[in-house]
C-alpha cells in the first residue's frame, strides 16, 4: 500500500513520504473519544445520505494500512461516492478496468483527488471504470455526488479507500458526522451517512 500511496503523490505532482503522523496509542485515544478538545475539521461520510456501509479497515490496520491513516468502506460496485468536504478536483483517473492483489495492478486504481481550502487533499480510490462524474478543476460541495465505487487497482474486493493528507503530504486522522455524533471511525462497525 505504501507504493500505492507514493504513486498517488507522483500522479498529482507532490513529493512526500507516506508515513502516519500518529502512534497506535494516539489513534486508540482518538477512536475512544479520549482526546479533547478537538478542533479538526468534521467530514461528511463519503457516500450518499441514508446509505450504510461497513468500515473494514481503519488507521494503521495491519492488513494493508500499516503506517497510514486511511479508511476502507466495503461497498458494492456502483455505489454512489460523495465529497466529504468542499474543494476543487485536483486529479481524476477513470480509464481502468483492472484490479486484484498482484503488484501489477498497483497503478490501475481509478480515483478522485479533491484539494480543500486549507491545502489538504481527500483521496477516493478504487472507483469503477468511467465512474467519475466530475472533471479536473471542478469545484465540489460537501455531500455532492462525485463518482461510483468499484474494484480497480490493488484491491481484493469492491470497496472505497478514503484518505486525507495535509498540505505537506502527511496523513490526517479524520472525524465524521454520524448518527451518534461526531466520531473517529472504528473498523468492524457500520456507518450511515446523514
Amino acid at each position: 500500500m505504501k507504493k500505492y500511496i507514493a504513486f498517488t503523490a507522483f500522479l498529482i505532482g507532490l513529493s512526500f513520504f507516506s508515513k502516519a503522523q500518529l502512534t497506535d496509542p494516539e489513534i486508540h485515544a482518538l477512536k475512544g473519544g479520549r482526546v479533547k478538545p478537538d478542533s479538526s475539521y468534521i467530514y461528511a461520510l463519503p457516500f450518499s445520505p441514508k446509505s450504510k456501509f461497513l468500515l473494514i479497515q481503519a488507521y494503521n490496520s495491519k492488513m494493508s494500512h500499516a503506517g497510514e491513516l486511511s479508511l476502507d468502506f466495503k461497498m458494492k460496485q456502483g455505489s454512489k461516492i460523495c465529497a466529504a468536504r468542499d474543494g476543487m478536483v485536483e486529479s481524476i483517473k477513470e480509464d481502468s478496468d483492472k484490479g486484484g492483489l498482484k503488484s501489477e495492478f498497483m497503478n490501475d486504481g481509478n480515483h478522485i483527488v479533491i484539494r480543500h481550502s486549507d491545502g489538504s487533499m481527500a483521496m477516493y480510490w478504487h472507483l469503477k471504470k468511467e465512474g467519475v462524474i466530475v472533471k479536473q478543476g471542478d469545484n465540489v460541495l460537501k455531500g455532492q455526488h462525485i463518482g461510483y465505487s468499484g474494484n480497480t487497482g490493488y484491491t481484493a474486493f469492491p470497496h472505497l479507500h478514503f484518505q486525507v493528507q495535509d498540505a505537506n503530504g502527511r496523513d490526517i486522522a479524520t472525524r465524521f458526522y454520524t448518527r451518534k455524533g461526531v466520531k473517529y471511525l472504528r473498523p468492524g462497525k457500520w456507518y450511515k451517512a446523514l
